[in-house]
Order: structure tokens, then C-alpha cells, then sequence
């Protein structure tokens, strides 16, 4: 499994969580888990997804996920879970 973690956060509006999930489906992308949070009028999404079975760079998953985030008005990043846990050790 190559597990990563996606953050996503913005105002929140319709079509947000479509467009995410139907860039994963399109790219042969797995959500394993997800959480989503609204304060108000904004949305903070975490996913923890498996690209194990996407053919494209990994480079290339993020440049796609942070045009998905330009087209619905959110900064949505991507990072590798590995890099994701050790940035985040107590």
C-alpha cells in the first residue's frame, strides 16, 4: 500500500467532495479514510488515500490536486503518509 495523506481547505460550497473524489476515481485512486470538519461557512478535509494502483508520478498527483483545488476554490495539498507521520512526531 502507498498511502498518502490529503489536506483540503476553503469556503465551503457544493461540488467540492465530487470533484476530489472524481479526480481519485479518474486516477485509479483508493480513499482509505476521510474526515471532514465545517466551521461556519469553511471545510477542512483530511483523506488518507492509496495510490498504489495510479500510474502516474507522484509529482504529478499533486499538480492535478492543487488544480482540482484552483477549480473549487480550495488549497487541497498532498503529501506521502510516511513524510506526513514524521512531520508530525511528538
Amino acid at each position: 500500500m502507498n498511502r498518502v495523506v490529503v489536506t483540503l481547505v476553503g469556503k465551503d460550497h457544493t461540488g467540492i467532495i465530487a470533484a476530489v473524489c472524481s479526480y481519485f476515481a479518474e486516477n485509479d485512486i483508493n480513499i482509505l479514510d476521510i474526515k471532514q470538519t465545517t466551521v461556519q461557512e469553511y471545510i477542512n478535509m483530511m483523506m488518507i488515500v492509496d495510490v498504489e494502483k495510479c500510474t502516474m508520478q507522484f509529482s504529478d498527483v499533486v499538480k492535478g490536486l492543487e488544480k482540482v483545488g484552483e477549480d473549487v476554490n480550495c488549497v487541497i495539498k498532498a503529501q506521502h503518509a510516511e513524510i506526513f507521520d514524521m512531520m508530525h512526531r511528538i
